[in-house]
């Protein structure tokens, strides 16, 4: 009698081991795997997990869509941005797939909307040579604190960029025999040089550490980036979601708990009050920081190990959002690239409310012509989600007639929002570094350190948040995404398995970057699919 020998496979990983079962055919068991979120981390990780021949997948996302927090609407014959509009720098894959598919339209200057920007007062008493001497003062900034990042970390993690603006607006003040006139002027024109950094970071000024300069680098110029067309990240959503199976997606599926059991190691979710009958070998969280913020204390069983907690309460998370208002007709001139409202206080009003002081550069959409687009941060962005759309159309139109001295400007015809911070599955934009955080040299990359069972990840974490250097970027979330992924099966088969097929798809990944393939840039949502 025959004496059939079933070959195990054991695969030894850090200090943990676990023994694989064969397959039917002889080959090792795929594992099983569930992503939380269907936003740019995880379609990234499905998209790296069917590279690396792994298809036992499911996606579960609360929205109706993909893209998570990036939103393109539909208007007209292209998509509204509300959320990522460029590209940092060339050296990465979303720069590529963006060039493949004809999506760039332009390299902007970060400064762009200031350096060009029309600054409307109306009928104040504001002087061109004031504004002059301002921008002058502030152009010598953005240089000096970028240097003081690289060259002298204890200043730039002690100091937050409304308190190293501060010391040096005041030392600016003295050194003239500036009116307290000029001096108001001047006190509006710090909204425009505070929002750039608040939109920039998607942070409140008063909190965002200097630090940060030094710790983000997408290796491309500095303050410069890629501007997307009027179809933008649409289509690069769609393009990196073509080759995943619609069967993986689960729609309006919010995760509530993710329970790991200690003893068979598998994971159960709980998904909208119910408990998903598959249990799965790994679980990657592409949440936004936002929401685990508000609800990693219910979203994990057991809670997050002290470490985790801590960077998740300690990493900024804000809002930088942008705000469309439609006119019928352009009241602006033809060549205008943006406006900087310039309520004066002493001049306009007393006292200047939260909207004047919160609304400081609507940029023309250069492919619809007749729409502005208002971009609110740090404590303006929740401002703005508060608002109604009533409130809104008034208080714009009061604003605009008021800097451009016409009381004809006649109210927007339709505003377009989304209102990040009252979307509980999202919460806000992205990621900055607090003065907090830089104080307890806490990097973003800790947020990536996965849950572990006797040494093994079970629980990993992708997204912006936790990339060391590209945190806030699109492309920090498409990384992460790929980097977990490879994490996972890497684990469960070893790191050949990984080299062998990222050497298969070598060929095919050039393919992907540099041909020129026909992609269907105004598709039907995925959700129609």
């Amino acid at each position: 009698m025959s004496v059939s020998v079933r070959i195990v496979l054991i695969v030894i990983i850090g200090c943990g081991i676990t023994v694989q079962k064969e397959s039917e055919k002889g080959e090792p068991s795929k594992p099983s795997i569930a992503i939380v979120g269907a936003g740019i981390s995880g379609l990234s990780t499905a998209r790296r997990l069917i590279e690396l021949g792994i298809d036992n997948f499911d996606i579960y996302e609360g929205l109706d869509r993909i893209g998570g927090r990036i939103h393109a609407i539909p208007y007209k014959d292209g998509f509204l941005q509300m959320g990522a509009q460029f590209i940092n720098g060339a050296e990465n894959p979303l720069y590529k797939i963006a060039n493949r598919l004809g999506l760039i339209a332009d390299v902007v200057s970060d400064t762009a909307h200031v350096d060009n920007a029309h600054f409307a007062f109306g009928n104040q008493n504001v002087q061109e040579e004031d504004i002059k001497t301002f921008l002058d003062f502030t152009s010598k900034l953005d240089p000096k604190y970028r240097s003081i990042a690289k060259h002298d970390e204890k200043t730039a993690r002690r100091y937050t960029f409304k308190e190293i603006f501060t010391l040096d607006y005041m030392h600016f003040l003295k050194t003239q025999n500036f009116t307290d006139q000029q001096k108001n002027v001047f006190d509006s024109l710090a909204r425009s040089f505070r929002s750039y950094w608040e939109f920039e970071w998607a942070a409140d000024w008063s909190t965002l550490s200097v630090h940060v300069l030094k710790e983000w680098n997408d290796y491309g110029p500095e303050c410069e980036s890629f501007a997307t067309n009027k179809i933008g990240f649409k289509a690069i959503l769609d393009d990196i979601a073509a080759p995943i199976p619609r069967r993986a997606f689960n729609f309006n599926k919010r995760v509530e708990n993710i329970n790991l059991n200690a003893y068979s190691g598998r994971i159960q979710l709980t998904v909208n009050d119910h408990i998903v009958p598959t249990e799965y070998d790994y679980v990657i969280v592409t949440s936004s920081l936002g929401v685990l913020k508000k609800y990693h204390h219910k979203m994990f069983t057991p809670p997050l190990p002290r470490q985790k907690i801590e960077a998740i309460e300690k990493i900024g998370f804000g809002g930088s959002c942008k705000v469309f208002f439609e006119w019928d007709q352009p009241f602006w001139s033809n060549n205008t690239y943006s406006i900087a409202p310039l309520p004066v206080r002493g001049m306009i009003s007393e006292k200047l409310d939260a909207f004047e002081e919160e609304t400081t550069i609507l940029q023309v959409v250069d492919w619809a012509p007749n729409v502005l687009s208002a971009w609110y941060a740090g404590r303006g962005h929740q401002l703005v989600d508060n608002m109604s759309e009533e409130e809104l159309k008034q208080r714009m139109t009061r604003l605009m007639r008021e800097m451009y001295n016409d009381e004809s400007i006649p109210p927007p015809s339709k505003i377009i929002r989304t209102q990040l911070t009252k979307n509980e599955l999202l919460l806000g934009s992205y990621s900055y570094m607090t003065q907090v955080q830089a104080l307890s040299h806490i990097s973003h990359s800790q947020l990536a350190i996965p849950v572990k069972l006797e040494g093994r990840p079970k629980i990993l974490f992708a997204g912006e948040a936790t990339h060391h250097r590209l945190f806030q970027t699109t492309i920090g979330g498409y990384l992460s995404g790929r980097r977990e992924a490879d994490r996972a099966v890497n684990d469960w088969f070893g790191n050949g398995h990984i080299f062998n097929q990222t050497r298969k798809m070598e060929v095919e990944d050039d393919t992907l970057i540099h041909e020129q393939r026909s992609v269907p840039y105004i598709s039907q949502p995925i959700t129609s699919i």
